[in-house]
């Protein structure tokens, strides 16, 4: 069976991200995971959201799950599995979907430049260099928002 794994870093472009690759799950009748990963080396906000966590962590776990459910409402056509954790997301991707055998990989990019891209490095590129799996990359600075 096929199995699509789309990544987002849940920035504002995910919905992007998540709806291109759904189009592309849907015409190869694939399952889907919807995979998020909070990047462990970037400093974090604790989350604001009106309920007791011991481990701040866990509440940013809690926010994105709640998050990618509302998407997958969205979608009841497509089998969606979520999946979300904290970690270093350049290698926790491609370990992901070599375990899950996903057929391909769907990502976005912002296509940072310069310094940005120097301290922000790119998930992508990592992914697209790294990976034993077919990767989908979508230009996120070219749709229109």
């Amino acid at each position: 069976m096929n199995k699509i794994m789309i990544t987002t870093d849940m920035s504002k472009d995910k919905e992007i991200i998540i709806r291109e690759g759904l189009i592309v799950a849907k015409k190869m009748q694939a399952d889907v995971e919807l995979l998020a990963i909070i990047n462990k080396n970037l400093d974090f906000m604790p989350a604001d959201i009106g309920m007791a966590f011991a481990d701040q962590w866990e509440a940013r776990k809690y926010m994105v799950q709640k998050e990618l459910e509302v998407i997958k409402t969205a979608y009841p056509d497509v089998d969606i599995h979520i999946v979300v954790f904290v970690g270093d997301p350049q290698k926790a991707i491609i370990e992901r979907a070599i375990e899950i055998e996903a057929s391909i990989i769907v990502i976005g990019t912002h296509g940072r430049t310069g310094l940005s891209h120097l301290l922000m490095g790119s998930t992508a590129e990592y992914v697209i260099r790294h990976s034993p799996i077919p990767v989908l990359v979508l230009p996120l600075n070219n749709y229109i928002h």
